[in-house]
């Protein structure tokens, strides 16, 4: 077929979608009326309807078009970076279109980026009483041997593709069976390649269910090595392989479909709008690569959805543990305080001090976690997973169990805040004092204490806004512990320690114990060593560049207010005194707010599914704050 003609037939049918395409592309109802209205002037006129019947079955039956149906939406076997730098150097530079290609044809037709927005809103009866309208519903087109050929031709390319992807080392290593017993995706190849022989009839009806059954154990296999990856940990090269076998899974099926129906419209339109966005959505790489982080970071949040359990007090003994633990922490927070003072006094370099501040933040909560105590603000990150995980496996009728964990969590952070608190500010006073005592010198001196009451201030400082920025290190605090939660298992940290030699020496038992604890704390370490260089250099950042970025924590904040209480006499404190309490109030909710609101976020996003049950959760949740809103704060009821 000559260049002029398939130009000539692009035309026509690009011109056929500006009469069909909204102005708005979300409006689906004036989008459906310009079909309908389209449909009627076609059955009209039926010398257009015909012409436009014969362009689009000259497209169709382009050859060499089987990998557009195989590809178009499917994650390539480039892997996650070489897919990434392929899809911006065409973004930046695309290929010059040809014609003869059914992808570039597609693009000529729907020119407009959002084209496939209003065609996907569409009711696929409308699609279909429209391709009636042209005659697409008689066998002389749409089951052309030509276009069963590329169908066809798809399909085996994509049985080919699935069985060599499925002898990836990576999923052999998550999934062994898959060597020890007969692999699904091996049958699927050997049940398929036959039936692909003869293009231009109807596959048999039970060969047809035999594959089906194939292609649903080959789910199977995939949903079994996503659970055990759940425990076992994942790498990023899995996460892709997975994503891209169920992508071929579900392209197999639908082309499947298609080609085995004797009514093949109704499927076809599905395959044109799954297709369309495909293609639509591979010009853009915010989709692919929010995509390909949201897989990884499903599996990032289960690993801190399980540790925010530890943060959750179910019970009146958990509530008041937990208020203990918060308190321990406030003690060494107090110390923290006091070490960061001498540590300003020293007037190191920006970059110096900045990574001296986040060695003292850093070791300080790594101690804090070893000794089994607790920082109030770590606990949203965590518990922001589990109620996302919650809500996902919750049904209408369970959103009221869910509540009641909503409930646990708040009381929960409720008392670890005030353990933080109660206990930073009068120890960090008491050091104060017995500095005054022993030296006849505060550790602060009266302008670094006026300093740290105006630092609070919520309106005459940036303090909410810097208590935001520690907020946002919070909750990446919380990924970095889940990644490497994840990194522990998928690797096998703690048999890799047990078995080192020179930790054997001193008892294979206590290295599988040095193995098992190390594996338990691993993400939490590190975690909390991330949240305390943030912290640290947070500072020193906005030295360096003249931006006004820094961090304000309410146990810190609380434990300057105690050495300044120390410091200064009543007339000091006199004015500055009400809003510098305010001020670590604002700034606790605001480091819980956002870091939970973050974490929320990216594990509700994660999952991808969950905020219908969210609005239900909302409601009841607003109902019990109305009539009890106490039961937010107070230790749970005690049992029966």
């Amino acid at each position: 077929m000559d260049e002029a003609t398939l130009c000539a037939d692009i035309a026509r049918l690009a011109a056929l979608t500006d009469r069909l395409r909204p102005s708005d592309a979300e409006d689906g109802v004036a989008a459906e009326a310009n079909i309908a209205a389209e449909t009627l002037r076609l059955r009209s006129h039926p010398e257009e309807a015909a012409a436009l019947a014969a362009a689009m079955r000259r497209l169709l039956t382009l050859p060499h078009q089987s990998a557009f149906y195989a590809e178009t939406g499917v994650h390539s076997a480039l892997g996650f970076l070489l897919e990434f730098k392929q899809r911006l150097g065409q973004r930046l530079l695309p290929p010059a279109p040809d014609p003869a290609r059914l992808r570039d044809a597609l693009g000529m037709i729907f020119t407009r980026r959002d084209d496939d927005v209003w065609l996907s809103i569409v009711a696929d009866e409308a699609w279909v009483e429209l391709a009636r309208a042209l005659g697409l519903h008689q066998s002389s087109h749409l089951a052309a041997d030509e276009v069963l050929a590329n169908l066809y031709e798809a399909l085996r390319l994509l049985s080919y593709r699935l069985a060599g992807a499925a002898l990836d080392r990576e999923l052999l290593r998550a999934g062994p069976d898959l060597e020890r017993h007969e692999s699904p995706f091996l049958a699927q190849n050997a049940a398929l390649v036959p039936l692909l022989t003869a293009p231009g009839h109807a596959l048999p009806p039970d060969e047809v269910s035999h594959v089906d059954v194939l292609l649903a154990q080959c789910d199977e296999v995939l949903e079994r090595v996503r659970r055990k990856a759940a425990q076992k940990g994942i790498s990023i090269r899995l996460t892709y392989l997975l994503a891209r076998l169920s992508q071929l899974i579900g392209r197999m099926r639908e082309l499947f479909d298609l080609a085995a129906e004797l009514d093949r419209l109704p499927r076809a339109v599905r395959l044109m709008k799954t297709l369309l966005a495909a293609e639509k959505q591979r010009q853009r790489l915010l989709p692919f690569v929010g995509g390909n982080v949201s897989l990884l970071a499903r599996n990032v949040t289960d690993h801190a959805s399980r540790h925010g359990e530890h943060y959750i007090a179910e019970n009146r003994t958990d509530w008041w543990a937990m208020a203990k633990g918060a308190a321990g922490g406030g003690i060494v927070i107090a110390f923290m305080a006091l070490a960061k003072i001498k540590l300003a006094a020293l007037h190191l370099p920006p970059l110096t001090e900045g990574i001296a501040f986040g060695l003292n933040y850093g070791l300080g909560f790594v101690l804090i976690h070893l000794l089994g105590f607790t920082v109030a603000t770590k606990q949203p990150a965590m518990t922001a997973a589990s109620i996302a995980a919650g809500v996902e496996e919750a049904h209408p009728r369970e959103l009221g169990r869910l509540a009641d964990l909503v409930q646990n969590v708040s009381r929960t952070q409720f008392i670890a805040v005030l353990g933080n608190i109660g206990l930073a500010l009068p120890v960090a006073w008491l050091i104060a004092m017995a500095g005054i005592a022993l030296t006849g010198a505060s550790p602060a001196s009266p302008e670094k204490a006026t300093h740290m009451l105006h630092e609070v201030h919520p309106f005459a400082s940036g303090s909410l806004f810097f208590a935001a920025v520690a907020g946002v290190g919070l909750f990446l605090s919380g990924l970095v512990s889940g990644y490497y939660d994840n990194q522990a298992r998928y690797h096998g940290l703690a048999a890799r320690i047990a078995h080192q030699p020179w930790l054997r020496r001193f008892g294979a038992e206590r290295a599988t114990r040095f193995g098992d604890y190390l594996d338990a704390h691993y993400g939490a370490i590190l975690g909390n060593l991330f949240f305390g260089l943030y912290l640290g250099l947070a500072g020193a950042f906005g030295v360096l560049t003249g931006l006004p970025v820094d961090i304000r924590h309410v146990a810190f904040s609380s434990a300057n207010l105690g050495t300044a209480l120390a410091t200064l006499d009543r007339a000091a404190l006199a004015d500055a005194l009400p809003w510098a309490v305010a001020g670590v109030a604002c700034i606790a909710l605001v480091n819980l707010a956002v870091s939970f609101l973050l974490a929320l976020y990216v594990a509700m996003k994660s999952r991808g599914q969950g905020f219908t049950q969210m609005l239900g959760l909302g409601k009841i949740l607003g109902r019990r704050l109305l009539t009890k809103p106490l039961s937010f704060m107070l230790p749970p009821p005690r049992s029966p």
